[in-house]
């Protein structure tokens, strides 16, 4: 219980002597190498030594260091992120950073009774983690599972001591006003089954109830003016160009841009292979990847990160440009990097008699995603054929 206590950096100066100075020392060598290998420039490293040397100031030998102190550092322009990276995977670094899932959840739920809370529990657990044959969702999927029974746990929870009590003719009637019914439909019809199959509810309320289809939006082109604007603005970033290029070119989602590695882009063979795609390489991208290398080499010349695209936060990492640095680069584009990505598979589709087996190998899509972009031709030429009555 003696190491139990977190503690208080505010006032722990860096030249105090350490408590533990071969932890010190050996931290220290850590950070010198980790610097060497991600290209931290002599200030991030000598930041990083004084953050290690305050931890230290204050750790006896054997004390595990938690994550929450030391992003206590950012308050002395130390860069804690850096400071972690160090520390990770040593046994004395105790990763106590609150699960922002939980927290939301804490948020949220927290208004209902212990039982229901329970059960819910046991669903975003198997959501999360998956169970035999059950893979695990993505975190956005599991967000947006929550979003979607939120506000009826609202209405009707409050009087459930358990979600046994839950009746079809609530689900019914709360269904019917629901502006995406087929999407809390959906979310429902997981909940409940899962708590059936996992025999913590005798009855799944949920059955034989439909929700409706999900509408299918119908991919659309873009318009010469929003292809002459996207063009224009490309040519003044070479990081928006590369992303211009990958989503209008070769219809990559935005994940796959973001996740790209330098690794991935062969300019002398050219040849692009993202996750294994292994497609040729056109001009146009290629002259943007050069151009974005011979930028990125002027702006981080010391930078290790393996992906394509980096940014300022990441170039002393080797973690992936984020969603939010995406939104902004594209923020005054006219349309975003899925319409990009639409057009061009709308294209393709066109020039090649919308056959969705094609679309699929070319563009590694799945058979819904392929018949909506034939569906799209489809319709479009039939709106452009005469009225021959």
């Amino acid at each position: 219980m003696l190491f139990e206590m977190p503690r208080e950096l505010r006032g722990v100066s860096s030249k105090a002597p350490p408590l533990d100075p071969q932890l010190s020392a050996s931290l220290s060598a850590r950070a010198a190498r980790i610097a060497e290998l991600r290209g931290w420039p002599p200030r991030t490293l000598g930041s990083v030594r004084r953050g290690i040397r305050i931890l230290c100031a204050v750790h006896r030998p054997g004390e595990p260091i938690r994550a929450s102190t030391i992003t206590q550092l950012t308050h002395t322009a130390v860069p804690a992120n850096h400071v972690l990276e160090v520390f990770e995977e040593l046994d004395i670094f105790l990763d106590d950073r609150p699960d922002a899932l939980d927290a939301w959840c804490e948020e949220h739920l927290s208004f209902l009774a212990p039982d229901v809370r329970a059960e819910l529990d046991v669903w975003i657990g198997i959501l999360r983690h998956g169970a035999p044959r059950r893979r695990p969702r993505a975190r956005a999927t599991v967000i947006t599972n929550l979003r979607s029974i939120l506000p009826f746990l609202t209405e009707y929870a409050g009087k459930y001591t358990t979600l046994r009590q839950a009746t079809r003719d609530e689900i019914t009637s709360w269904l019917a006003d629901r502006p995406y019914r087929a999407y809390d439909a959906s979310a429902l019809r997981s909940l409940f089954s899962t708590l059936k199959a996992e025999r913590l509810i005798f009855a799944n309320p949920m059955r034989g109830i439909k929700g409706g289809r999900v509408a299918i939006k119908i991919p659309a082109s873009l318009t010469a003016d929003e292809v002459e604007s996207v063009a224009v603005a490309a040519l003044q970033d070479p990081a928006l160009r590369v992303v211009v290029a990958l989503s209008g070119i070769h219809a990559l989602p935005a994940r796959q841009i973001r996740s790209m590695l330098v690794e991935h882009v062969d300019l002398p063979g050219r040849r692009l292979d993202p996750e294994g795609l292994n497609r040729p390489l056109d001009d146009y991208t290629a002259e943007a990847i050069s151009e974005y290398f011979a930028y990125r080499q002027r702006r981080w010349p010391n930078s290790t990160n393996p992906h394509l695209l980096i940014t300022r936060n990441t170039a002393t990492t080797a973690t992936a440009v984020g969603t939010f640095w995406m939104d902004r680069l594209v923020k005054e584009l006219p349309v975003g990097v899925d319409q990009l990505r639409q057009d061009r598979i709308l294209e393709e589709a066109l020039v090649n008699g919308a056959d969705p087996l094609h679309l699929a190998h070319v563009f590694s899509l799945g058979a819904k995603a392929s018949l909506r972009y034939t569906s799209a031709v489809a319709e479009s030429e039939a709106e452009q054929e005469p009225n021959t009555r």
